[in-house]
């Protein structure tokens, strides 16, 4: 009899374990009651116009109703015209509703109103987020007003290179941000280089049906301008539910891609060459690149103040490469190994673990203006393995362990911070890749109301290479928080002055010092522009991190965006990177 009750107590145990984890709220975000002079003004205008007013203590009392508010793109503290609006489709009420994590009935907890507001800022689509809370028609009862501003939903998307050797690269993305006022994103792409044309569309559906499921698909053509053949392709869909909130338990995604075509090392919109030196011979730096990569995961998060995911899955990685030139076999082979990447296949399970906490800092003026934004703090751990066998495809045994660590403290208005991160590749018999990522940040207080100074920097250093990352992008990578790829540096980015891709290293140093800057107090969110430049996120696998200002674990991303931009144009985003590569003739640069 006791041992059917201590077995029947244990299985209570693990039961319950979650639910007490749970119980263990996080406290709200610090500074959370801080807004602009833009934001004061809107809540007041809002609050005003539902003849309600603010309840300064709402903790703990019955919600007793929920009143989303929308705020049209250009309303009167904008200098366009109202009517401009008929021509922009405004978030419907239900797809903010969609996002409260507060109820009708239940006890308001400002720590949920605080995960309400990241969920709701993390769509591109809204700039202005608010959430407040209001006196009830009784003392013990709040009402709780959701504040949301749209963006401009049409956009043209766009972004060129040109230096002194004429146009480099030209990229337009017209997109829809808002089918129907449902978030629906639905895009066409056009890139053009000095020698392709890349044509592709895309569609992302946020939440299918009503559900947390995102489901994202495109796909691209590549056309060579001389010849007018087809060289190159690409596709890819992905479909995951995330992470959306504290008390989230399971999150999964799964992704199937695929880019072929070629790639080419520009210079001042020109093909750059490489000088074989044995043999005297010039060979363009262009090669052939065909990646396949399929992932499938899913998440178990426990806790709630602490977080600990668990993360188990299996993947699949198939990345080939050639030269796309014809030469003698000693120019070939020199090309080979001074910047074609290592054709490499990866196929096996992976299980990872993250802890981090549920606490924020909420900053003004950092990466937008007059908007309120929420920095993580505390500590940020993550620890992976993905073992790949030779057995089931791969192109050898492989052990990929990844760690990293990571922790930020709050400094009044600003935060500091500072990590560490580690990938090695242990083989049976050697280490056939490793690199190492210091990294520090330093957001200030704001001095004297003029402004915040913010200092960041990180070193890359791949003390081992086997796939000889120098030339560029080695495919897809869940390996590490940086990707398999060379640096490039001139022209474009910091090195002014120098043509573009002058120099390149597998190995880099970036740091990076902005002064202080005036607010405009009065000016329009940042957020609320009306037409934007193409946002380059990589090519996501990875759904289940919603709404967060996480980075040490390497894979977390935004729900994928779909860009072909990545792909095609994936040479444009390196040069426009803050890098110091230091692999040119053994010399170190800065920027």
């Amino acid at each position: 009899m006791r041992e059917r009750w201590a077995r029947a107590l244990g299985v209570a145990a693990l039961v319950a374990a979650p639910a007490v984890a749970r119980a263990q709220a996080p406290p709200p975000a610090e500074r959370s009651q801080v807004y602009s002079a833009y934001e004061l003004e809107t809540i007041a205008e809002v609050v005003d116009s539902l003849h309600a007013s603010l309840d300064p203590a709402p903790e703990g009392k019955t919600i007793e109703r929920i009143d989303v508010v929308p705020i049209d793109v250009f309303e009167k503290r904008d200098p366009l015209p109202r009517w401009l609006n008929v021509f922009h489709a405004t978030t419907r009420e239900a797809v903010v509703r969609d996002e409260v994590l507060l109820h009708v009935g239940g006890p308001y907890a400002q720590v949920l109103a605080d995960d309400t507001l990241r969920n709701l800022r993390h769509l591109i689509q809204l700039s202005v987020v608010l959430v407040v809370a209001a006196r009830g028609t009784r003392p013990d009862a709040v009402r709780v007003v959701v504040i949301t501003k749209d963006v401009w939903s049409l956009r043209l998307n766009w972004d060129v290179a040109v230096d002194a050797g004429g146009l480099e690269q030209f990229i337009a993305q017209p997109s829809e941000w808002n089918v129907a006022g449902v978030h629906h994103v639905g895009s066409g792409l056009f890139i053009i280089d000095p020698a392709t044309v890349t044509l592709g569309a895309g569609y992302e559906i946020p939440r299918v049906v009503g559900s947390r499921v995102s489901v994202a698909a495109g796909a691209d053509v590549v056309a060579n301008r001389q010849s007018g053949a087809l060289e190159g392709s690409g596709a890819e869909l992905v479909a995951g539910q995330p992470i959306y909130s504290g008390l989230t338990d399971w999150s999964w995604d799964a992704t199937v891609a695929y880019a072929d075509g070629i790639t080419r090392v520009f210079q001042n919109a020109a093909q750059r060459l490489y000088l074989d030196p044995a043999t005297g011979v010039k060979v363009p730096i262009a090669y052939h690149a065909r990646t396949y990569a399929s992932l499938y995961e899913a998440t178990r998060s426990f806790g709630w103040d602490v977080k600990h995911d668990v993360t188990v899955g299996a993947d699949v990685n198939d990345s080939s490469f050639r030269p796309a030139f014809s030469a003698d076999g000693r120019t070939t082979a020199d090309f080979a190994s001074a910047y074609l990447p290592s054709s490499d296949a990866r196929a096996g399970p992976f299980v990872q673990y993250h802890s981090y906490t549920k606490r924020y800092v909420r900053l003004i003026d950092f990466e937008t203006l007059i908007l309120q934004e929420d920095a993580s703090l505390g500590h940020d751990l993550v620890l992976r393995a993905a073992p790949s066998f030779r057995a089931l495809g791969a192109s050898y045994d492989v052990v990929a362990l990844y760690a990293a660590a990571q922790y930020s403290w709050s400094l009044s208005d600003g935060f500091f911070r500072v990590g560490f991160a580690s990938t090695t590749e242990p083989q049976p018999d050697h280490v056939g890749n490793a690199a190492v990522s210091p990294s520090a940040r330093l957001v200030t207080p704001t001095v004297l109301g003029i402004g915040r100074l913010v200092a960041d920097g990180t070193l890359l250093a791949r003390w081992r290479d086997e796939l000889n990352v120098r030339g560029a992008c080695a495919g897809f990578s869940r390996y590490a928080p940086f990707a398999q790829c060379a640096s490039f540096l001139g022209g474009s980015n910091r090195l002014r002055g120098y043509p573009t891709n002058f120099f390149v290293g597998k190995d880099f140093v970036a740091y990076n010092v902005e002064p202080p800057y005036f607010p405009v107090r009065r000016a329009r969110p940042s957020r609320a522009l009306p037409l934007a430049r193409p946002r380059c996120l990589l090519s996501g696998h990875r759904l289940s991190a919603r709404a967060t200002d996480r980075s040490v674990d390497g894979r977390r991303r935004a729900p994928a965006r779909f860009l072909r931009v990545v792909r095609a144009g994936i040479r444009h985003a390196e040069r426009r990177g803050a890098v110091t590569p230091s692999d040119r003739a053994g010399r170190m640069v800065s920027g």
